[in-house]
């Protein structure tokens, strides 16, 4: 593959390349100065070095580069010098003309070559010399790791020497190559002590970068989308920061050929330059497993003395194979992960499966903590199929006791696979069949893997009909219903658990049996559900499960609640989390606490349903049950409630990409809210990068597409595109998301069948809808537009009704309508009132009641339409107080505040203001700002918010572009690329929304973003 890398924009390089800047500025001043810039091979040393190399060229620079070549011995002296000079003579012919030990040199006649060094290193730095008082030079020699003793000599000479000329030499070198003997080690650390010298160490890429620099190639290669982000992911993990290897492992992963022959040629290139000894180490090691290995197990599996063991591994760090842990821990690791990819994958098959029984057999005698999981592993690619069926079913009961639930799983897949090619597996694993598959799923609930666990299920049903007792077939299908229920299939999920009550209807008292009614009870109508989650906790408490017990009240409190008994099914719900934390039922404590969330957060009780969140994330965590059904339903919520509630900080954290590998829906709905909290921020490139990682998931779930939906409408109305926003939501309210997702929508179709009741989100989506017929009828009335706005209006209200049928025939889960779902209402109702164009207050007041249980961002968008209603009034006669923020001349930028008249607008315009720069929502800030510019209002720190609205950089290319530089002359001036500068000014005027350069100075004019 091409060395895609140089086609993209440097990655997380910044403060690299601001301090070359800084070091170049001073020499150009008259001031010489040297940098060390090592880094481990393929870091990416060459890459910055030739994106300085072009700000200095862009700049007037005068550029000058020598490359050092890895011919050992037969190097020829002064290779990288001769380049250099050569580059000098076709620039100057004349140049060389009196400096004969020079044009010698370059000449490269061998009965000629200068023999005396002195005068040769003085006329090069004469030539330099004379070139730094025409225009600045940047010397850069490459891969110094590789150089001859001349050219050591005579670079240590020009840097000592070196004082007032106009010059920076950059000396690029393999940190990882310079071992304890090699030559360049000595010459490094004696200019590292010189005055001019500076070492600026080039580090790997952090994880993060990594992602950004893996997400990139991707791109550039076309592969950057759909399924994608788990390769994104995986590439930036194994290659650990390391820019060649993640080129190389997408280059792999393109072609499917392992590590890719010119990875594993420089991988296994470093390992053959050891001796035999440590190349066996090496080997060993790899087969290990691990990154990590104790002295001690080498020890135990090769066949070496102490002193050759001793020897081999001195020979592997001093190589930087292997790394000695700093702690004096008697252990090593491979310094890259990759490298023991490489030296396994080079193993020959016998001397790999020689290698894997003796690890099995070794940690059999140890019996070390987590053993069997090792084990298994090495069992299996010994071939030793019943320890390795054994061992499985050991580290899945390990694994489970510490909440590892990807793991557990894991190795009951694998034991479920080992079954059939093992002779008598139910004596080998001391367990059966039927037991393992209902464990698996489980596991697989446990993991967030629900389509595994329903197949899982499927088969435990097929084993338990062929030969399981009564209670163990309604125990499957108990488990399989729940499954059922879980990803909505809810005429199959009832249809199993009646069979599974039919069979145990009969049976005596037992867990199972309240089990069974307690999931009967779940999928139930209303009038049956509570009868029978009455019976099942009086079957739990007769048996003693107090899981059952938990899972049947939690049922119980929703029955409660629909039939508006909210007190006592708010305490019936405490009643279940603590009597399942009780008895170690972690996931439904889980349900539970979830419930309890959403009961107080439908009630307006913010805070408490975020102590609620903080409590069930915290356990679901300890319990390893994250990803579970309940874990990622509080994941959900829990970004819900703490956007609702201005925890905007917290939602960010929490709707990051998970560290670990999470199941698609939650993957969906964590992207999709944060493309909605970055366009409410009006982080534009958040939005987009959140809105594909969207699209990276294949969702069924309507949750994300509506959320996402959300986002999309946030970001296009606060860029003012209205008629993007309207097909969506057509699509949105005709029942089908995944239109909404797209562009076409027919505005005819019914919300949903009359005999069914609508979804209560709908009354979300239309106040959506009708927030962007209100602009556009807006928009259609100062163009004079009659047609367009009576369009605009005829959609609004048709939102308008969907959101009131919602309203009147939606089942909430409480007996009526709670605070958030009247809020929204009342957001519909004052937005169509601003579609007709009515000037009345009432609306927008009660709005912002409506929205005073705890949505600040809400209620801060309501007091800015307030606030727009009532300056209008007041400016049309109908108030006669002062004003209520001051006017020019009444006051500083800086000291403006109320005033005393509530009905002015001023008050609300200011509260909401201050709501906005709390929660950083840059575009609600922008709009309340151009209110206040349109009534003549100054407001507390205008320019300053303004102003803020660029980047530092985007505001010094706006200012040279006034002063009406070209952007060649831009870059010049910033010591940028003419292409950055076109990046930074296309960003400047989408930030600004405007198509032009000089409209993007006119309107930072306006806003005072530029002065003068």
């Amino acid at each position: 593959m091409a060395r895609v890398g140089s086609e993209i924009a440097l990655v997380a390089r910044g403060d690299e390349l601001a301090r070359l800047r800084e070091i170049w500025a001073q020499a150009a001043a008259g001031s010489a100065a040297a940098v060390l810039l090592p880094g481990d091979a393929g870091v990416g040393k060459t890459r910055l070095v030739t994106e300085f190399a072009a700000e200095v060229r862009a700049g007037g620079g005068y550029v000058l580069t020598g490359h050092c070549v890895g011919l050992g011995e037969s190097a020829p002296p002064y290779l990288p010098v001769v380049e250099i000079l050569e580059q000098i003579r076709d620039a100057d012919p004349g140049i060389l003309e009196d400096r004969q030990a020079l044009a010698t040199l370059v000449s490269r006649s061998g009965t000629d070559r200068p023999t005396e060094q002195l005068p040769l290193f003085d006329s090069f730095l004469g030539v330099l010399t004379m070139l730094s008082a025409e225009r600045p030079v940047l010397l850069v020699i490459e891969d110094l790791h590789w150089s001859d003793p001349s050219t050591r000599d005579l670079i240590t000479f020009l840097v000592a020497r070196m004082s007032e000329q106009r010059l920076t030499v950059v000396l690029t070198y393999r940190s990882d190559d310079l071992h304890r003997r090699h030559p360049v080690r000595p010459m490094t650390v004696e200019l590292g002590r010189m005055r001019r010298v500076e070492r600026l160490e080039l580090d790997p890429f952090s994880p993060e970068e990594a992602r950004a620099f893996a997400r990139e190639l991707a791109l550039l290669d076309h592969l950057g989308t759909g399924a994608d982000e788990h390769l994104i992911a995986d590439i930036a993990r194994r290659s650990e920061g390391n820019a060649f290897f993640a080129e190389e492992l997408l280059s792999s992963a393109r072609s499917a050929t392992g590590l890719g022959d010119a990875l594993a040629d420089v991988l296994l290139g470093r390992i053959e330059r050891l001796g035999p000894n440590a190349q066996r180490l090496v080997r060993t090691a790899a087969v290990s497993g691990q990154r990590r290995i104790r002295h001690s197990t080498l020890r135990a599996v090769l066949d070496l003395t102490d002193d050759e063991l001793e020897e081999a591994l001195r020979d592997c760090v001093q190589l930087h194979v292997l790394v000695a842990d700093p702690d004096g821990d008697a252990s090593y690791e491979f310094r890259h992960a990759l490298l023991r990819e490489a030296a396994y994958s080079d193993l020959l098959p016998g001397e790999r499966t020689r290698i894997h029984a003796a690890y099995a057999s070794l940690l059999a005698q140890l019996r070390l903590s987590g053993w069997r999981g090792a084990q298994a592993y090495h069992a299996s690619r010994a071939n030793d199929l019943p320890t390795a069926l054994a061992a499985h079913v050991g580290a899945a009961d390990e694994a489970a006791q510490v909440g590892a639930t990807a793991d557990t799983l894991a190795h009951l897949e694998s034991a479920l696979a080992l079954w059939q090619a093992v002779p008598d597996p139910a004596t080998v694993s001391g367990t059966d069949e039927l037991h393992l598959t209902i464990r698996a799923s489980d596991a697989a609930v446990a993991a967030g893997q629900v389509d595994r666990s329903l197949a899982f299920a499927r088969a435990a049903l097929k084993l338990a009909d062929a030969d399981g007792d009564i209670v163990t077939r309604a125990s499957v299908r108990r488990r399989l219903a729940k499954i059922l229920y879980s990803v909505d299939q809810w005429q199959e999920a009832q249809s199993v658990i009646a069979e599974a009550w039919d069979l145990i209807r009969d049976e005596p008292t037992s867990s199972e049996r309240a089990w069974v009614l307690s999931t009967l009870a779940f999928g139930e109508l209303k009038d049956s559900s509570r009868g029978y989650a009455e019976a099942a906790i009086a079957d739990a408490r007769a048996s003693g499960d107090g899981g059952a017990e938990a899972d049947a009240l939690t049922t119980l409190a929703y029955m409660q609640l629909s039939d508006g008994e909210v007190d006592r099914a708010l305490t019936t719900l405490e009643e279940a989390r603590t009597r399942a934390a009780e008895v170690g039922a972690f996931e439904v404590e889980l349900r539970a606490v979830f419930n309890l969330t959403v009961g107080q957060f439908e009630l307006g009780e913010l805070e408490a349903a975020a102590t609620q969140l903080d409590r069930g994330l915290a356990r679901a965590a300890e319990t390893g049950l994250t990803w579970a059904t309940y874990g990622r339903e509080l994941a959900w919520i829990a970004v819900h409630v703490n956007y609702a509630r201005g925890a905007w900080d917290l939602v960010e954290q929490l709707a990051s990409p998970p560290g670990e590998q999470a199941p698609d829906w939650i993957s969906g709905v964590l992207a999709a809210s944060a493309a909605l909290l970055a366009a409410s921020r009006g982080e534009w490139e958040k939005v987009e990068a959140a809105l594909d990682r969207v699209d990276t998931w294949v969702l069924a779930d309507d949750e994300p597409l509506k959320i996402a939906l959300f986002a999309r409408a946030e970001r296009d109305l606060w860029q003012h595109r209205p008629a993007e926003v309207t097909a969506p939501v057509a699509a949105a309210i005709a029942g089908n998301l995944h239109n909404a997702m797209g562009s076409t929508a027919d505005l005819e179709q019914r919300a949903c069948d009359e005999d069914e009741p609508p979804m209560l989100a709908l009354i979300h989506v239309a106040a959506v809808g009708i927030t962007a017929q209100a602009d556009l009828a807006a928009r259609a009335r100062q163009v004079h537009d009659s047609g367009a706005e009576r369009e605009a209006v005829a959609t609004g209200e048709r939102f308008l009704a969907v959101a009131e049928d919602a309203a009147e025939r939606g089942h909430p889960r409480a007996a009526t309508i709670g605070p958030e779902g009247l809020a929204w209402l009342a957001r519909c109702r004052a937005e169509a009132s601003r579609m007709r164009g009515e000037t009345d207050p009432a609306p927008w007041r009660a709005l912002v009641d409506a929205f005073g249980y705890g949505d600040t961002y809400q209620q801060a968008i309501a007091r800015w339409r307030l606030a727009e209603v009532l300056l209008v009034l007041r400016a049309e006669g109908g108030s006669t107080g002062p004003p209520a923020v001051a006017r020019p001349g009444q006051g500083s930028d800086d000291d403006a505040g109320p005033g005393s008249d509530p009905d002015d607008g001023g008050d609300e315009l200011l509260a909401a203001l201050a709501t906005a720069r709390t929660l950083r929502a840059r575009p609600l800030e922008e709009a309340l700002l151009a209110t206040a510019r349109r009534h003549r209002l100054n407001v507390p720190g205008q320019r300053a918010a303004a102003v803020a609205l660029l980047t530092p950089r985007e505001q010094a290319v706006l200012e040279l572009v006034a002063q009406g530089l070209t952007n060649r002359a831009v870059g010049t001036e910033l010591f940028i690329s003419e292409k950055t500068v076109s990046v930074h000014l296309s960003r400047v005027m989408a930030k600004l929304d405007v198509s032009s350069r000089t409209e993007a100075v006119a309107v930072a004019m306006s806003r005072g973003i530029l002065r003068g």
